[in-house]
């Protein structure tokens, strides 16, 4: 997660956010956590995430955007601006709180398709995906 100081940093001066539109559809997901990292069923610990499954164009508009980063954003010790969209589980894409404290109730548009005006979010080392947004606003979303 970023850092206070960052997050304050980033408020401050409002150029320095990188935003992508994107469309995909929200997912609960596990994934495996300590001590292993490996599997929930032989004994590591559960972590819970919101994520979203983005489709191409987005996960494209995504890896653009990120490799906008430059080592002297205030993101740039935070991500990896060389992603591409062919990594493992590209297309899943954490939803981050840190900047609003609750993620806009995004859990009531679970399995549904949205359009999200994101923030590219410093990545926390366990996020599990490559990509990590905050969500600025729900532009649309399925009935």
């Amino acid at each position: 997660m970023p850092i206070y100081e960052n997050q304050c940093k980033a408020i401050q001066h409002p150029d320095d956010y990188v935003h992508a539109v994107l469309k995909g559809i929200v997912k609960q997901m596990v994934f495996p956590g300590p001590p292993h990292f490996l599997s929930v069923e032989d004994g590591d610990w559960a972590e819970p995430r919101t994520i979203l499954e983005v489709d191409e164009a987005s996960l494209l508009r995504l890896v653009e955007a990120q490799s906008r980063v430059t080592p002297d954003h205030y993101l740039g010790e935070f991500i990896d601006p060389e992603l591409k969209a062919d990594e493992p589980n590209a297309n899943l894409v954490t939803l981050d709180s840190s900047f609003t404290g609750e993620l806009d109730h995004i859990e009531r548009y679970e399995n549904k398709q949205v359009i999200i005006d994101a923030i590219i979010s410093a990545q926390p080392t366990r996020c599990h995906t490559p990509f990590v947004v905050e969500i600025v606003e729900v532009l649309y979303h399925e009935q």
